[in-house]
């Protein structure tokens, strides 16, 4: 018998201690003599990069001794930390962020000369493992201002001597040698682009001194985006592009451009960090990749000279990072709607999968987890829009009759990201206590074609919160949720969504922003290189002339200048270090908030940067933002509650 109890006050086992104790990451993947290598980040170890191994004995065990951490920094968001070659690991260090090579011996030995001004990401060993090719990130100070520069580089194994192999673009990535050694592909762009709006492939000669030349352009740019260039074992280059206006994937054999996937389907993912991949070659040549179909992806076996694609019947709708192969197996990260995020080995031949990590018992049972239901919706200009729906579930309480919950509205970060459907705790969270969540794909966000992804071009802050109100709407009328009692969430991009959401519309309760971005101006003259020039693109060109019509749209579109519109309280989550968006983003808004006497929490995090990494962080924002909404809806905190001072709040 279920006990009768209000919304959002349901008792629930999954406590945010318990989400901090699963606060494991899984990152950068890499294939090495049919061993499969992977990152693990663990909030449990203050947000250390452990690298693990699970060979054919599928007993996964820890590399590198404890004090060691990996993690690139390139660009701030990292990825591509490590290869590792013949049971060699080159990676770069977390701390100092300088690559080592670790060959089993209880000391990592130096590739690069100590400096505290170069980070390194992308690692590409050559045949005779006497060069490692990497992008080098470079700070520098001038004039007072911090000047960043991105290259292509080769570090000579035995002088540590590092030399550019070419420079002149902006950003750098994707460097891939041929099975023979002998040529070298990569990516590159300049700003205001941002690699999924238009990114080049060059190719060069590479010889077994570390040097290239012949270097050209292949394809890509003026719009075009090309993304993960591999070869093949007989030197044929394939890659993603999405000049049909859709990412499919190409290769060049015998002078004709070829396209092996010519359908309505996205086989790329933006390209916020390094190391990201979603096919992988055969020896036959035949290709096995991902792709999204209705916001959810797809793993797919392609057949490249009828290119048929044969769908495998996998329980997965979401992988993560990279897919890796060889001739017998396949390896990826992946998740579904009842299935946690684990490492998985793919059999070919015999078309069974089996989990390389260990299986995690999820703390609710499967009778109070709630399963995403994919919703279309109208939004604004008759325009479609995509979400995830999750319904409260708690197998030991109702809602009395005729109620409907209070929605959760969550906007995903990026904000070219995308939202999907695989078992989240954090999401959990919140349906296990009575809480209903959408979590929406707003226009902007990857998975369903170009078009729908450039919805956002000069949009950013308009189309955005147009989705996120329409979807709480869509809800509403479909008598799914309480129009008294919405709510808004998201972090980053999904912070400043949510900002406004809450300044520029009235129909929600309160919001938590999480490092989000209050003052567009402030983020265009003070963010980090890689998304410096991002706003031209979502908002439009910025100028450093105050009186520019250019400048009055990025003040119109910023919450902090309208706080005279908001009329509902606010949760700040901050991480004091955070390079992405700064501290000075939410202490602005404070400022603004405490003038207005308007009600509102902010929490600052020293130790933490754009993401939270930390258990302790973990549980703390949780356990604050629970008490938030419960006070927000006048619903009694439980014993256990950790008290919030939220300001000017009857």
């Amino acid at each position: 018998m279920k006990l009768k109890k209000q919304y959002a006050s349901w008792e629930s086992n999954l406590t945010a201690d318990i989400l901090a104790s699963k606060g494991r990451r899984f990152g950068h993947m890499d294939l090495d003599n049919g061993n499969l290598y992977w990152l693990e980040v663990r909030a449990t170890e203050q947000g250390r990069g452990v690298l693990m191994c699970c060979g054919s004995d599928n007993k996964a065990y820890e590399v590198l001794p404890s004090d060691i951490s990996i993690r690139s920094k390139v660009h701030e968001y990292g990825g591509g930390d490590f290869i590792v070659v013949d049971g060699a690991v080159y990676f770069s260090d977390a701390g100092d962020s300088n690559v080592y090579c670790f060959d089993g011996n209880l000391k990592a030995l130096t590739v690069t000369p100590k400096s505290k001004q170069q980070r390194f990401a992308d690692f590409c060993l050559d045949a005779n493992k006497q060069n490692l090719i990497a992008i080098r990130e470079t700070h520098s100070e001038s004039n007072s201002q911090t000047l960043v520069v991105n290259e292509l580089v080769n570090i000579c194994l035995k002088t540590q001597k590092i030399s550019v192999l070419h420079s002149g673009f902006d950003f750098y990535s994707f460097p891939k040698l041929s099975k023979a050694g002998q040529r070298l592909c990569w990516t590159c762009w300049n700003q205001p682009d941002m690699p999924w709006d238009a990114a080049e492939l060059w190719l060069a000669d590479y010889h077994a001194n570390g040097k290239i030349d012949a270097a050209h352009k292949v394809t890509g740019g003026n719009g075009d985006s090309v993304f993960q260039p591999s070869w093949c074992d007989d030197g044929v280059l394939h890659y993603i592009n999405d000049k049909s206006g859709w990412s499919n994937i190409y290769n060049h054999r015998d002078g004709i451009l070829n396209a092996l996937t010519p359908i309505d389907r996205e086989f790329a993912v933006p390209q916020w960090i390094f190391g990201l991949g979603t096919y992988v070659i055969n020896q036959d040549e035949s290709l096995y990749a991902l792709h999204f179909e209705d916001g959810q992806q797809q793993l797919c076996h392609i057949e490249p000279s009828s290119g048929h694609i044969e769908p495998l019947a996998l329980p997965f709708k979401h992988f993560d990072g990279c897919l890796l192969g060889d001739e017998k197996y396949l390896y990826f990260c992946a998740a579904g709607p009842a299935i946690e995020s684990a490492m998985y080995r793919y059999d070919i031949a015999n078309k069974i999968y089996q989990a390389l990590t260990p299986e995690s018992h999820f703390p609710l049972p499967v009778e109070d987890i709630s399963v995403a239901q994919a919703i279309s919706f109208s939004s604004a200009n008759n325009r479609t829009c995509h979400a995830f729906y999750y319904p409260p579930m708690n197998s030991k309480f109702e809602a009395p009759d005729d109620i409907c919950p209070p929605l959760i509205v969550m906007s995903h970060g990026g904000p070219t990201a995308f939202s999907d459907n695989s078992l989240d705790s954090s999401v959990q969270f919140w349906t296990n206590r009575g809480f209903a969540v959408v979590d929406v794909n707003y226009g902007g966000s990857t998975g369903y074609g170009k078009r729908y992804r450039e919805l956002l071009t000069g949009q950013w802050g308009v189309v955005d919160v147009e989705d996120c109100v329409a979807a709480a709407n869509f809800l509403v009328e479909q008598k799914l949720a309480d129009k008294n009692s919405l709510l808004i969430r998201g972090g980053s991009a999904g912070g400043y969504t949510t900002l406004c959401s809450l300044t520029f519309t009235d129909i929600f309760a309160a919001g938590m922003s999480r490092y989000g971005v209050a003052d567009l101006e402030s983020l265009a003259s003070d963010s980090h290189k890689f998304e410096a020039r991002y706003l031209d693109k979502i908002v439009g060109p910025y100028s450093k002339d105050e009186s520019s019509k250019e400048n009055a749209l990025y003040r119109e579109r910023s919450p902090i200048h309208h706080t005279e519109k908001l009329s509902c309280p606010i949760l700040l989550l901050q991480g004091a270090d955070d390079k992405v968006v700064p501290p000075n983003q939410a202490e602005l808004m404070v400022e603004a908030l405490e003038n207005k006497s308007i009600a509102h929490a902010y929490i600052l995090f020293e130790g933490e940067g754009h993401g939270f990494r930390q258990s302790e962080t973990i549980v703390k924002a949780f356990n604050a933002e629970l008490y938030f909404y419960r006070k927000v809806l006048s619903i009694e905190p439980d014993d256990k509650a950790e008290v919030l001072e939220i300001k000017y709040m009857s």
